[in-house]
């Protein structure tokens, strides 16, 4: 379950990333500074499951973790109250249950330096610490982002 789990993230924020970067070209200020960190915590991520699954390059995950540990606390300041002008894909709940979507910021911060405490030699460890950085980007966009469909800009 946990690995349909994981795997489910993973396609998830590759889907995010590949949709996110048409939109950016629409997108201006705290939104697209925001979307434009997604994009780059998505990329890392990726790199990350890529060399857990060909079980090489293990000692690059550190620093891909780092950035992700990195961008975390600064999620909760792109998104400013009345920040919702298109193409943003976050919903009005953030602002609703700020006292959560701070918690999910930091549950991902906390993720991220889990796997980035990994040690090099634990290929297990890895899996499951980058199952758990997935879970925690699932969770916040489950929650406070809206699904695209393909073609929606």
């Amino acid at each position: 379950m946990r690995a349909a789990a994981n795997a489910f993230c993973a396609v998830a924020i590759l889907a995010a990333g590949c949709l996110t970067s048409a939109a950016h070209d629409h997108a201006t200020g705290v939104v697209k500074e925001r979307m434009e960190m997604m994009e780059a915590m998505a990329k890392r991520l990726k790199a990350i499951r890529e060399r857990v699954d060909a079980k090489r390059d293990l000692t690059a995950i550190k620093a891909d973790a780092e950035a992700i540990a990195s961008h975390a606390p600064h999620i909760v300041h792109l998104f400013p109250p009345g920040s919702t002008q298109k193409p943003t894909d976050a919903r009005g709940t953030i602002w609703q249950n700020w006292a959560d979507f701070q918690r999910k910021t930091t549950a991902l911060k906390d993720a991220s330096n889990k796997l980035a405490n990994v040690s090099v030699d634990d290929l297990e460890g890895f899996r499951d610490a980058a199952g758990a950085v997935s879970q925690a980007c699932g969770e916040c966009h489950e929650k406070y982002r809206i699904k695209r469909r393909k073609g929606d800009l």
